[in-house]
């Protein structure tokens, strides 16, 4: 039996980017999918910062990663299930 995906809310999106460095991460991600070293090298930020930030944002569902090689590359989830904020298609000031 498939289990339906269970809807997010606005409160859940925004808690998760409700962090400035997040949000600029979302934003970034709108362009194309990224490897964590060029996500560290833009925003001048550890590794570690970066991986905690992705973290947070693939549990929640927004992003996801594909490993190619040895390289993981992260990308906004376009099928993202909260269907009342739109998080994809507000540009936010950062």
């Amino acid at each position: 039996m498939k289990q339906k995906r269970k809807e997010k809310h606005c409160s859940q999106c925004f808690n998760s980017i409700g962090e400035r460095t997040r949000m600029k991460i979302i934003q970034y991600l709108k362009e194309k999918p990224r490897k964590v070293k060029e996500i560290c090298q833009y925003f001048s930020l550890t590794q570690p910062t970066i991986s905690h930030h992705l973290k947070i944002l693939k549990n929640e569902g927004i992003v996801l990663n594909q490993k190619k090689g040895r390289e993981n590359y992260y990308f906004l989830n376009k099928k993202y299930p909260c269907k009342k904020c739109s998080i994809f298609n507000i540009p936010f000031k950062v």
